[in-house]
């Protein structure tokens, strides 16, 4: 085992100067985000979870099989960030064999596993994740410390990150053949690869398709895709209780769970007769579980068009989060279709709403206001009064606000209407994925 050579602890202790941009929120659970604070400082993390998010995107981009949207980027995401923190936490402490495995890491592990991802890809993954960790803290190392220390400490941080990544990839290895041969002999993955097959619009007999599922999939559909947010406490099972929870009282004959990914469920709930109204949802109380839900649907094709429906909301919601994790929340895809559909390459609507607004695409609390005076101005076809009812303020306020907006974009709000309320749509949706930062 490598130690540390200085009793007092102070090697090591270079890696808490350490800082990061602040660009990205943590992907982590709270427990260890806030035992790598306590040790590392808010600083040194903000740098971990920098390098864990480069690390994955850098992954994904050599080796497409991890890829699959935002659910898949912020699993391998929680497992690269509790990775690097983890490498951090060994030289700090100077003990490989104290830091395990972090638990993220084998959640993210289980669902390559159940993904059909090879292991040689997982664990060609884990190499790539060492080498950038290696790099990234020796070159840190060889500005933060003056010679002769600097020697010393690269050789002993070297040592002692392949050393940890020894026994990490040990554990992930165990661990991923594990669930492959829990999974590859359960129910659960013959219900998944047959809910596969029908979303990808493979054909399946109906009848039998039906009942290996224990769901009737010649009624009406609904789809659901609930997930966690990064960084809340909840357990990926808890979502299937969520799920459950979530059509009580709906009058649904039957519901269809599908676990997806280490943070998220995919739903489906059957009417015998088709519902005249969206049913009422009972959301989860605990902060940071999100559900995106589709049109209905009737029948095989209902199925799959109503989860894609849902997907598609879900990606929506994510690629829109602030970092912090919010409220429970139902986002239905007829409220937000045009923004789904607008909003499927960022950097085009992105463009899209710097052009139609101009500097009410700023990213500030002025910008917003004069958004949202817009909007009900448009919405309310151009009527002061109408728009400052639903505002609620003065209509001389609204008459302002409409000439200031006249002034500074320069055009006349009669023209381009559907393009400038689509912009306006797409602004309050995806917010800052799609507007202007200052500066």
């Amino acid at each position: 085992m490598v130690t540390s050579a200085d009793p007092s602890g102070a090697t090591g202790r270079w890696v808490l100067e350490l800082t990061g941009s602040g660009d990205h929120s943590p992907a982590c659970r709270p427990p260890l985000i806030a035992h790598a604070t306590q040790t590392l400082g808010p600083d040194a993390l903000s740098w971990a979870v920098d390098l864990g998010h480069e690390m994955a995107t850098v992954i994904i981009s050599e080796m497409p099989a991890f890829a699959g949207g935002e659910e898949a980027f912020q699993t391998l995401r929680m497992g690269t960030e509790a990775s690097v923190i983890s490498g951090m936490l060994t030289v700090v402490t100077g003990d490989p064999a104290a830091v395990r495995a972090p638990q993220e890491a084998l959640d993210g592990d289980r669902d390559f596993a159940r993904r059909g991802i090879p292991l040689d890809l997982v664990l060609r993954g884990i190499r790539i994740g060492h080498a950038m960790t290696s790099e990234a803290l020796i070159d840190a190392a060889t500005r933060l410390l003056p010679e002769p220390e600097r020697t010393a400490e690269i050789r002993r941080t070297s040592a002692l990150l392949f050393e940890y990544v020894d026994g990490f990839s040990s554990s992930m290895a165990t661990e991923y053949l594990s669930e492959h041969d829990r999974w590859v002999t359960s129910a659960a993955a013959e219900r998944a690869e047959l809910v596969r097959q029908i979303i990808d619009g493979r054909p399946v007999p109906v009848p039998k398709a039906s009942a290996t599922l224990g769901y009737p999939l010649e009624r009406h559909h609904l789809a659901f895709v609930l997930w966690h947010e990064p960084g809340t406490s909840a357990a990926p099972s808890d979502l299937q209780r969520t799920a459950t929870r979530l059509l009580a009282g709906s009058g649904c004959s039957a519901t269809l769970v599908v676990p997806y990914g280490a943070a998220s469920v995919w739903v489906w709930a059957a009417w015998r007769s088709r519902p005249a109204h969206p049913p009422r949802l009972v959301l989860p109380d605990e902060p940071g579980t999100q559900v995106a839900v589709g049109t209905l649907g009737t029948g095989v094709a209902g199925f799959r068009q109503s989860h894609r429906e849902a997907d598609q909301t879900a990606e929506l919601v994510r690629s829109s989060a602030t970092g912090t994790p919010r409220g429970s929340r139902a986002t239905w895809y007829a409220d937000v279709e045009i923004a789904v559909m607008l909003g499927q390459n960022l950097d085009l609507a992105r463009a899209f709403v710097a052009r139609e607004l101009g500097p009410l695409a700023a990213d500030t609390s002025a910008a917003a206001e004069l958004r949202d005076t817009l909007d009900a101005y448009l919405s309310s076809e151009r009527s002061l009064a109408t728009a400052a009812e639903i505002l609620h303020i003065a209509r001389n306020t609204v008459a302002y606000r409409i000439k200031k907006i006249e002034s500074r974009t320069g055009r006349d709000l009669r023209h381009r209407r559907l393009e400038l309320e689509s912009a306006l749509r797409l602004a309050r949706v995806l917010g800052p994925g799609v507007l202007t930062k200052e500066g």
